[in-house]
């Protein structure tokens, strides 16, 4: 007798830039917080906001708007930064509008992103090669990032400018 074995739902980390919404892998995200004060980088391009300084760690702050091609982050009352594993890459952290809730995400749920068939997502943003896939729940789409992809893009515009 063969079990019927279902692969488990992928839980994501979500938030809201521009009232949509976007997640990453919970696997990705070391922690949320509301410190959102940056010291600025002398010369870094527009993606970065500067250092923040948590409980002694220093990490790069990424205006994750302006990285996908959106008007810059203004800091309210609900903005956050949502902070990386070192598994990322060096530490670092972007800063969203707001947070939602985390989402569990089954497998039948998500497409692979393309751009003909995602208009509407491709539309919106400049930088849909930050984007891993989508997610489709009951409510709304949800436009799964890549986070490993973030610093490398910021790189390549720090090249390019400098």
């Amino acid at each position: 007798m063969k079990e019927n074995v279902t692969e488990m739902p992928r839980l994501f980390c979500t938030f809201r830039l521009e009232g949509h919404l976007f997640g990453v892998d919970m696997l990705d995200v070391k922690e949320v917080t509301t410190e959102t004060r940056c010291t600025r980088i002398a010369h870094a391009p527009d993606e970065v906001l500067g250092l923040v300084n948590i409980r002694g760690h220093i990490y790069l702050t990424l205006d994750l708007r302006q990285l996908l091609g959106l008007s810059p982050a203004v800091v309210t009352d609900q903005t956050r930064l949502v902070l990386f594993k070192p598994v990322v890459g060096h530490p670092f952290g972007v800063l969203v509008d707001e947070i939602s809730e985390v989402h569990a995400v089954t497998p039948d749920q998500i497409e692979v992103f393309s751009a003909t068939e995602h208009s509407q997502v491709s539309s919106l943003l400049r930088r849909v090669d930050l984007i891993a896939a989508i997610g489709k729940l009951p409510e709304e789409l949800l436009v799964v990032l890549n986070p490993r992809r973030f610093l490398t893009i910021v790189e390549q515009n720090f090249t390019v400018s400098a």
